[in-house]
């Protein structure tokens, strides 16, 4: 049976699916109407054809445990997960903003501050994972969602499986985005929390040079840069960044993982001081502004309201209503811009 290219303006069980934001390998995400609590969602549609795969179902009920059970903010809320006439689903909150690749897309890279305070964030989502056991094995700028008030969401959990399920690792070890996975990924070596830390130092690499580190044609010249290449320096591939950032890069990206830092934070914490006073400062700023912003739950009344429709970039998961052309990077100073002098460009230049 061949699957419509589109679900909008249908029903799904409770669920008005009312436009298409994302869809990928993955499945489909629309924004929907949860009829019965009157709220907007995004909700998730897992492909028909994996629906029965037991596999494919274990990993996603790991998704939603996993999700629900990590008391963060940083970590996009799961209302619900099940299945209705045999599709796999799971409601999530809406979040009003842009993933991050689309961000590196369209502005370019970030000043250090910036990129340092949307770090910081994500490293306290990948520390609660952690400390509960979960591996998210699929950092990338693709999952991270940023606000327009830079406060940062780490989301798609479906390829994290817990360290005591062996079965389900031994299934995912192939999940991953090449750029961003750490070179015992590619080796065989044993796999553990220090993975999730060199993608999330990959990220940070990227946000500052604004290219990937091992940037190339073909999958074998990504996985052999990862395995034998000497680390990349932020403050060459882009001058003006801190030369104290290739310190950091070059142990959170280290090809040992013994050699890495122990935690996301630790890398969040040197990231940081290897910021300019000025820039430490700034960093605080985005973040007691993106604090300030937390957003809750979207009350029902606000459902018709949300942003006017923007496709995301093709094949991109989505979990968010984006807003109108324009809108990011966010606004200028304050915290942005520089005393005593013009504000940056938008795309975030030193």
């Amino acid at each position: 049976m061949t699957e419509p290219k589109s679900r909008e303006g249908t029903m799904f069980g409770h669920y008005r699916l009312l436009r298409l934001i994302g869809k990928g390998g993955m499945g489909e995400v629309y924004e929907a109407e949860d009829t019965e609590k009157d709220r907007i969602v995004a909700l998730k549609l897992l492909p028909e054809g994996v629906s029965h795969d037991p596999v494919f179902r274990k990993r996603l009920q790991r998704e939603a445990h996993s999700a629900g059970r990590l008391q963060e903010p940083h970590v996009v809320p799961i209302h619900d997960y099940g299945e209705i006439d045999g599709v796999l689903f799971v409601d999530m909150r809406m979040i009003t903003g842009s993933d991050l690749r689309r961000l590196l897309t369209n502005f370019g890279p970030m000043t250090p501050a910036r990129a340092v305070a949307i770090v910081r964030q994500v490293a306290a989502a990948v520390d609660a994972a952690h400390a509960g056991g979960i591996m998210h094995r699929d950092i990338k700028p693709e999952n991270i969602l940023i606000t327009g008030d830079d406060f940062a969401y780490l989301v798609d959990f479906g390829i994290a499986s817990a360290k005591s399920d062996e079965k389900l690792t031994e299934l995912g070890t192939a999940v991953g985005t090449y750029a961003y996975m750490a070179p015992e990924r590619f080796s065989g070596d044993e796999v553990t929390s220090r993975a999730d830390v060199y993608a999330l130092a990959c990220v940070l690499y990227e946000c500052l040079a604004g290219s990937q580190p091992y940037a190339g044609d073909s999958v074998s010249v990504v996985i052999t840069g990862h395995l034998v290449q000497p680390i990349p320096r932020p403050s060459v591939q882009r001058p003006g960044i801190p030369p104290t950032f290739d310190q950091v890069i070059a142990r959170g990206m280290a090809k040992k993982p013994a050699e890495r830092f122990a935690t996301a934070g630790d890398l969040a914490s040197a990231a940081t001081d290897a910021l300019t006073l000025r820039d430490q400062d700034q960093a605080a700023s985005i973040l007691q502004r993106s604090e300030a912003s937390r957003p809750g739950d979207v009350p029902p009344s606000q459902g018709a309201t949300m942003a006017a429709p923007l496709p995301p970039p093709p094949h991109s998961p989505a979990y968010w209503a984006t807003p109108p052309p324009g809108s990011f990077p966010p606004p200028p100073p304050p915290p942005y811009g520089y005393p005593g002098g013009p504000p940056p460009p938008p795309h975030g230049g030193p």
